[in-house]
This record gives structure tokens, sequence and C-alpha cells, in this order.
């Protein structure tokens, strides 16, 4: 699956770097983490962001529109034609009231594919959130469409996938999405999206030797995955292997044609070079 969704895997080199490269991204592992192949222990969870009230925004947004937008939303809300409310709130500009309905559009046909197209949504539109209370009310919304998408077809490891990204993204049970991706690649080692998940994590909770071993098994299959390589590189000069860092981004700026990505990859090339002060 190359993802088109969120959650947490980036196609796009650019952002990789602008996430991932030499920034405060690393945090201590944390008592009771998982192993990247073993189980979860208990562990007390950070307190999370309440969600924004939507129907309270919607009513407010509702509120300042003329009055005939007001009368055919009233008409299609009570008809539950929700493709003309998402058309309205489209050419109003109003992503988080478009994210709402195109949920409730998806309980309405509740199919697998209406699901996933409702959690890919919400799922971009979180990595642009403006505040907490609307990321956490995205998320919530990308976990419930892609959770029942899994619970009506548990044969699709994309949609697993999906579903693992999004505890982990939403933050509120990160483990859970940890065991379900664990999961995939027991029974698929050669899952590269899975893979590149799980090193994410062994980044961010500070488990680089684990992570490196997922970048690596994801290069054996990929060899010119720019991802992994950008990954792998920032692992590697967290431990303090500088040249085996430039090696790799060498390596990275050869698979990649964006000029200004490559300048990117330049620039984090040099960061390296530089000797601290």
């Amino acid at each position: 699956m190359r993802r088109n969704q969120l959650i947490v895997i980036s196609a796009c080199a650019a952002l990789l770097i602008a996430i991932y490269f030499f920034g405060n991204t690393k945090k201590p592992k944390e008592e009771g983490a998982a192993p990247m192949g073993g189980h979860a222990q208990p562990q007390q969870q950070a307190a999370q962001p309440e969600a924004l009230d939507i129907e309270a925004y919607i009513a407010e947004v509702k509120s300042k529109a003329p009055a005939e937008t007001q009368q055919k939303l009233n008409a299609a809300e009570k008809a539950q034609q929700y493709p003309v409310i998402i058309d309205v709130y489209k050419k109003m500009d109003k992503p988080l009231a478009i994210a709402y309905y195109i949920v409730k559009e998806a309980n309405k046909v509740n199919s697998v594919k209406q699901y996933v197209m409702a959690g890919d949504y919400n799922a971009a539109l979180m990595q642009s959130a403006p505040d907490d209370k609307s990321k956490k009310f995205l998320g919530g919304n990308v976990i419930s469409c892609y959770k029942k998408a899994v619970d009506m077809d548990s044969t699709s490891t994309e949609n697993r996938i999906r579903l693992a990204g999004a505890y982990m993204e939403e933050g509120s049970q990160p483990m859970s999405g940890v065991l379900m991706l664990l999961d995939v690649v027991k029974k698929d080692s050669s899952n590269v999206d899975a893979q590149l998940m799980l090193g994410r994590f062994g980044l961010i909770s500070g488990q680089i030797d684990k992570a490196i071993a997922r970048f690596e098994k994801v290069l054996y299959l990929q060899p010119q995955n720019s991802e992994a390589l950008f990954l792998l590189a920032e692992a590697y000069n967290d431990q303090g292997n500088k040249q085996k860092a430039i090696d790799l981004l060498e390596r990275c700026k050869k698979t990649v044609k964006d000029p200004a990505t490559k300048k990117d990859i330049e620039k984090a090339i040099e960061t390296i070079k530089k000797p601290k002060s």
C-alpha cells in the first residue's frame, strides 16, 4: 500500500525532512513501553485534550450563512442528504464541517469503501488541524472510520495498517497500533508500510537499534525507498555515526527527482558535517 492517507507515513520527501531530520523528535523510552518485537505493559496514559464540539461549531457557521443557505442546509439535514451538505460547506471552505458530514454519509452508506474514504479525508485534514481540539475531533473520526472498515472486512491488511497508524497518530492508544503492526509483520515480514511505521515508532520512542533493523529490512526489500533512507540516516546520525548518515543521504538524493527536495537533502548533509559549536 502506498500511503495516500495520513497517518502517519508521508510519501513527500520534503515533509519527511521537515518532520524528522535533526529536529527534536526523540523522547526517552518510557517505562512500560513495548519493545518493537514484544508486548505492551500497562502504563499510565497522558491526559488527552478535549475534542472540538463540532455541533456547536457547525451551528455557529450556519448562523453566519445567508438565510437561503441556512434553509438549504436545514432541508438537506432533515432528508439526510449529506452530499448536498458537504457540497455547501465545500463552497464555504469549512473543512471541519465537511469532515463531520463525510462520516455521517459513511455511517449512512455503511460500506468499507465509504468508511475508508471518510477516514482518509479526516486523516489528511488532521495533519493541518488548527488546534488540539480540532485534532482530537478529527483523530476520533479517523479511528472510528478505519475501525468500522476493519470490522466489516478483517482480511484487509491495508485497512489494518490504516487503523494502526490512526491509533499511533491520535495518541490515546499508541500501543494498540504498535501491537496491530507487530501482528502484521509477524504474518508478513515483507510488508513495507508496517515496517516503516514500526521503525518510526522506534525513533520516536528512543529504540534506535530496533528502528534501524526495521529500516534495514525495508531497504533489503526496496533499496531505493527514499523514506527508509531518510529515516535510517537520522537513526545513524542519532547514534553518532555521521559518515553512515551522510552515505545514506547521498543514496537518498539519487532516488529523488524534485530539485527542491535534493537541495533539502544537501542542507541536511551540511548540517551533519558542520562541527558542533
